[in-house]
């Protein structure tokens, strides 16, 4: 394999797909053609927004995106949010690296799922946020600043980025899906391992 981690606290399921005692799902998948990323890695802030964009547009939502080094190599590291498709509530939190390189890719894609009663994080950080900061405010602009796409708020539609979803609630609700998928790319980051030839394809120009 081109990409090694850590798999303690994984189960396997099949060859680059593993399971953990929470149901989150680790899959690697590997793309022998030049990467699909909007802009070079250097070009963080087009990256983000064009992500941002290309996210909505699919009904979901883009949480945060960050370009980070995976043994030695620049990488995308990213967590988006989806809805489920089969169910009328609750969404997906998939969180990825993506390590690019001119011809080819590593994407190894982490997969929680909002289960059971769904809401709880959300309502309490909305509480939290309009006894705060509502008093003296439009009600409407208040909602407006809840929740907005991720570095391009003029974009409509999909699932836009709320205050409940800042790294800052994790901690109070540690086994949410979104705390788990921070929680999981933490814990995996230190221990990639890319293979040789791998690393040493030429590198990812946009």
């Amino acid at each position: 394999m081109s990409l090694r981690f850590d798999q303690t606290g994984w189960e396997s399921l099949q060859p680059g797909a593993y399971r953990n005692a929470d149901g989150d799902t680790v899959a690697l998948y590997g793309f022998d053609l030049p990467p699909d990323l909007p802009a070079s890695l250097e070009q963080l802030d087009h990256l983000r927004r064009t992500t941002a964009a290309k996210t909505a547009e699919s009904g979901g939502g883009l949480i945060e995106l960050d370009v980070i080094t995976l043994d030695g190599l620049p990488a995308v590291q990213q967590i988006v949010k989806l809805p489920l498709p089969d169910r009328p509530t609750g969404v997906a939190y998939i969180a990825s690296f993506t390590v690019p390189r001119a011809d080819r890719s590593l994407v190894l894609k982490i997969q929680c799922l909002e289960q059971g009663v769904t809401g709880m994080r959300d309502s309490t950080a909305l509480n939290h946020y309009l006894t705060e900061y509502g008093q003296g405010h439009d009600l409407q602009d208040m909602m407006r600043w809840w929740a907005q796409h991720a570095y391009a708020p003029e974009i409509q539609g999909g699932l836009p980025r709320n205050l409940s979803e800042d790294p800052g609630w994790d901690p109070h609700f540690p086994q949410h899906p979104l705390s788990r998928a921070r929680r999981i790319l933490t814990g995996l980051a230190p221990s990639i391992e890319l293979h040789p030839v791998f690393k040493a394809a030429p590198p990812f120009s946009g």
